[in-house]
């Protein structure tokens, strides 16, 4: 297990992460999340070793993080690290035996993986030649080559088409079902719902929300109700006078949507439209960008 136990780490004046906490558990994919500048990258760079906090510990399987552990982490950055002028054997040569592996070793996981992600016919064209897409999917063997039980994913899904997002996704399922413990950070907040068991957002290096998702979606889902029927004027300055509604919005004529600060307002609400003629009367799901938005006021860019 990875724990990371009250880091917080300064550059000058600027706290870039303040006390921050969470733990990845074999098996589970956490979901590290944030606008740019939010310190998830700091918080990377102390896991891998690259920079010391200031306070706090991280440790890994109950040790403190040293170059011998990195090598047992896979990182697959969001700016690209592949040397442009070597050839994809050449690539995955050089980084299979910075981490210490045979040349039989590499050679042997280098062919698996080019043959799972679809470009084993790349082998000896050079980086530079390659498309975006499949380039990332270089940076994804790269991470991947020396097996390791740790794995950051930061935006692993940039510059991929739609099928190769799906190859991916299937990839990172495959590797939780291994029991690996993956951290994975994106701005598209649908991948982040259909991988990620638990999430941590961040702003401006502060934990404004964490936990397991599907709790936290418990807690969000009844926070908006849409009612269709015929709605009287009467009623509808009822509703919007009602202890608990945040926002009254008339989408027409038959259907209104309704903000509430809480599930214990739904059933007054209900109440105040026996004299009307409702069709349909339902809550909402709250998706993670809403989630994100509410916590931190801003929309994840």
């Amino acid at each position: 297990m990875l724990e990371v136990k009250q880091i917080t780490k300064s550059f000058g004046d600027n706290t870039a992460v303040n006390n921050i906490s969470f733990n990845v558990k074999p098996g589970r994919i956490f979901g590290l999340l944030g606008r740019n500048g939010a310190g998830k990258s700091t918080i990377f760079r102390i896991i891998l070793n690259i920079i010391n906090q200031d306070s706090g510990e991280v440790l890994y399987d109950s040790q403190k993080i040293t170059n011998d552990l990195t090598d047992k982490i896979g990182y697959l950055p969001e700016e690209g690290s592949l040397i442009l002028t070597y050839t994809v054997l050449e690539q995955l040569l050089y980084y299979g035996a910075l981490k210490g592996m045979s040349q039989k070793s590499i050679k042997e996981q280098a062919f698996y993986w080019l043959e799972k992600f679809n470009v084993l016919e790349y082998l000896n064209m050079k980086i530079k030649d390659l498309s975006k897409g499949n380039r990332q999917k270089i940076q994804f063997i790269v991470a991947l080559l020396h097996d390791p039980k740790l794995i950051i994913l930061d935006e692993p899904f940039s510059g991929l088409d739609p099928i190769s997002v799906e190859e991916f996704k299937n990839i990172i399922f495959e590797l939780k079902s291994l029991d690996k413990m993956i951290i994975f950070s994106s701005h598209r907040m649908e991948h982040v719902e259909v991988l990620c068991d638990d999430i941590l957002i961040l702003d401006n290096g502060n934990n404004v929300l964490s936990g397991d998702l599907k709790n936290i979606k418990k807690i969000y889902k009844k926070h908006e109700v849409n009612i269709t029927g015929k709605i009287g004027k009467y009623t509808l300055d009822l509703i919007k006078g009602l202890n608990g509604v945040i926002k009254v919005e008339k989408l027409d004529y038959f259907n209104i949507k309704v903000k509430v600060e809480g599930e214990e307002v739904i059933p007054k609400l209900f109440a105040n439209l026996k004299t009307s003629y409702i069709t349909n009367f339902y809550t909402t799901k709250a998706s993670l960008n809403d989630i994100f938005i509410d916590k931190v006021g801003r929309k994840y860019e």
